[in-house]
């Protein structure tokens, strides 16, 4: 037989951890289940707005320029071995290559469009990029690089060639701000017939707004001679671009990603925090449900409580019994949580295929889930720290009570 203090086994009592013990143990129950639910919660749509998060952040900096090395004040470059080799030299980065970033008009036989144009030197895009893990080409991976061996080629953002409704083989006409012709009769803006190589998807914005062309295309079109805007930088992290900026040489000027995308993430940042506290009230009201039903208990033990402490029983024992029964819900609560959130993130999908509801997110992909497992424990330390504070004032409470008052008409 277990030998364990009386305060325990009376406190485990009331919880109905030693079988019924009537209003209690249901009472007990409710209060597990709150903080359960609370805990699960918590769990499943963090891990997946984590899930979102990285997934919008891989995409769109597959294509999005991490940082823009250009000459003072944003001056245009000439290619320069000795720059090239600093760059490359700072920690953290993966691949440079020059590059033009211009605004430009779209058209098709049939229809009209704005994007960004992006001008790669394409023959010495790197393979393994990014931007080939987390695009569709239509499952030929070599289209990138095959722009430099095309005529005035172009790859398109899928939501872009839908909307001017163009396929591989089309061509398209665009027209550029930069290189403007001046004639007799007036000015005129740079234009060309391109060919569609190939169209790319991200399941981001950029889907509707990118245009990626030679470098060598654009720079005849924009009439840039050598020069271009500066070395496109690829980061193994992008959002330490902060420790890259402080490395880079003397008479250079940079622009990151963060001119074009930090609103976006910072939005998804400040959506993940309030939905995260809103959910942590579902915990704390399930804290609060222990609380309430600890000081009904209470009210509704006073005799036993006189009777124990007529017996000898210690005013702060008299505390350990409800501070047992409240820390007995709340982490038998968490740990059911922790589980049922756990199982219920990983197979999130599944879930969602035999509720008949859709997971896809977006390429055909399932509804991304990262499960964080600092952030698991951070709920699981949050949800029993708050059940075990929630009985200090109910057990004090009990603690107060005097067994002459609650005795003198019995």
């Amino acid at each position: 037989m277990i030998c364990r203090p009386l305060y325990l086994s009376i406190g485990l009592r009331y919880s109905g951890a030693f079988g019924s013990a009537g209003f209690a143990a249901f009472v007990s129950v409710m209060s597990v289940i709150g903080v359960c639910l609370g805990t699960a919660a918590l769990i499943i749509v963090s891990s997946v707005m984590n899930g979102l998060e990285d997934n919008m952040k891989t995409r769109t900096m597959a294509v999005v320029s991490h940082a823009v090395v250009s000459g003072p004040d944003h001056a245009m470059l000439t290619r320069d071995k000795d720059l090239e080799g600093k760059l490359a030299a700072i920690p953290g980065v993966m691949n440079l290559t020059p590059v033009i970033e211009t605004e430009a008009i779209v058209q098709s036989t049939r229809h009209l469009a704005a994007g960004l144009v992006t001008a790669v030197d394409a023959a010495a895009f790197p393979r393994e990029d990014l931007m080939r893990r987390s695009t569709s080409f239509g499952g030929e991976y070599d289209r990138l690089p095959r722009l430099a061996e095309m005529n005035y080629g172009v790859i398109l953002g899928y939501r872009l060639a839908e909307s001017l409704d163009v396929y591989p083989g089309d061509q398209v006409r665009i027209i550029f701000p930069r290189g403007v012709r001046r004639t007799m009769a007036g000015s005129f803006p740079s234009q060309r017939l391109f060919t569609v190589a190939a169209v790319f998807r991200v399941g981001t914005d950029l889907d509707a707004s990118s245009m990626i062309i030679s470098l060598p295309d654009a720079q005849k079109i924009m009439r840039t001679g050598e020069r271009f805007d500066g070395y496109r930088i690829w980061l193994e992290d992008p959002f330490r671009v902060d420790t890259f900026e402080a490395a880079l040489p003397q008479n250079t000027s940079v622009r990151d990603w963060r001119d074009s995308k930090g609103e976006l993430f910072r939005a998804i940042g400040m959506e993940k925090k309030m939905m995260s506290l809103m959910l942590f009230l579902i915990v704390f009201v399930a804290a609060f449900n222990i609380l309430s039903s600890l000081i009904m208990m209470v009210m509704g033990k006073t005799g036993e409580i006189a009777i124990l402490r007529t017996m000898g029983m210690r005013s702060a024992d008299i505390m350990r019994i409800f501070v047992c029964q409240g820390a007995f819900c709340g982490v038998l609560g968490t740990a059911l949580g922790l589980i049922l959130g756990l199982a219920g993130a990983a197979w999130l999908n599944e879930i969602l295929g035999v509720l008949g509801l859709s997971g896809q997110f977006l390429l055909g992909a399932p509804l991304p889930v990262l499960i964080d497992p600092l952030g698991v424990a951070l709920v699981a330390l949050c949800s029993a720290g708050l059940s075990v504070l929630s009985t200090v004032y109910p057990s004090f409470k009990a603690a107060r009570i005097l067994p002459a008052e609650v005795l003198r008409y019995e």
